[in-house]
């Protein structure tokens, strides 16, 4: 990381730490946490198992190619909210686009043409103000997290479909603001660390869960 790279993480960590950045995150009591999950052609075609048409899904992504986001742009939803921002530095593109099954049909050619990365780091849904989902760097080994107001029997059979596994489990580990406020104190005070830093990766990102 250069000191231009590391200049431009310290402004967006105090911009965070002050608030800016902040909007839905998954809230409920419980989740369900979804392993698994490979295939993200089948994860979107099935997605209707689980999330109601006219839910919102959000993408996050940095590089995002010219053909997606003009994609995007023509599916814009017109009622988005805040959602919080998983990646830090860079600071990322976002999108919010109704759930349709036209969008659905088309997102899908897109994913057959491009890599991942071209069109999304993170996906998210919600409906009104509720995040319904959260899949932190989909399709990379990672789990989705579901909200636990979705049923388990949609649950079941989604999750069946894609040849996963599931499990509730309580939403712990929300999102702490001192741990962004101990990676800004970190960067402004390396001569005071005495370790290996492998922690920079992990400052790119919001709590990892």
């Amino acid at each position: 990381m250069n000191t231009s790279e590391k200049e431009g993480l310290k402004e967006q960590l105090r911009a965070m730490v002050t608030g800016r950045g902040d909007g839905i995150d998954l809230n409920s009591e419980n989740r369900w946490r979804v392993e698994g999950l490979k295939n993200l052609i089948e994860f979107f075609q099935r997605l209707n198992l689980v999330i109601p048409q006219d839910s919102i899904l959000y993408f996050e992504g940095c590089d995002v190619v010219k053909e997606v986001q003009d994609f995007y742009q023509k599916n814009r939803a017109t009622n988005a909210v805040s959602v919080v921002r998983d990646e830090i530095f860079p600071i990322p593109e976002t999108f919010h686009v109704t759930l349709t099954p036209e969008f659905i049909h088309g997102f899908i050619d897109l994913l057959t043409r491009h890599a991942t990365s071209e069109c999304f780091f993170h996906v998210k849904a919600y409906r009104n103000e509720t995040l319904l989902f959260t899949f932190h760097e989909a399709f990379e080994g990672s789990d989705c997290l579901f909200s636990d107001l979705i049923p388990e029997d949609s649950i079941k059979t989604f999750v069946s479909s894609l040849g996963g596994k599931y499990r509730l489990e309580p939403n712990v580990n929300k999102r702490d603001p001192e741990q962004l406020r101990k990676f800004l104190w970190a960067l402004e005070n390396p001569q005071k660390l005495w370790i290996n830093r492998p922690w920079w990766k992990k400052a790119l990102f919001f709590w990892r869960r």
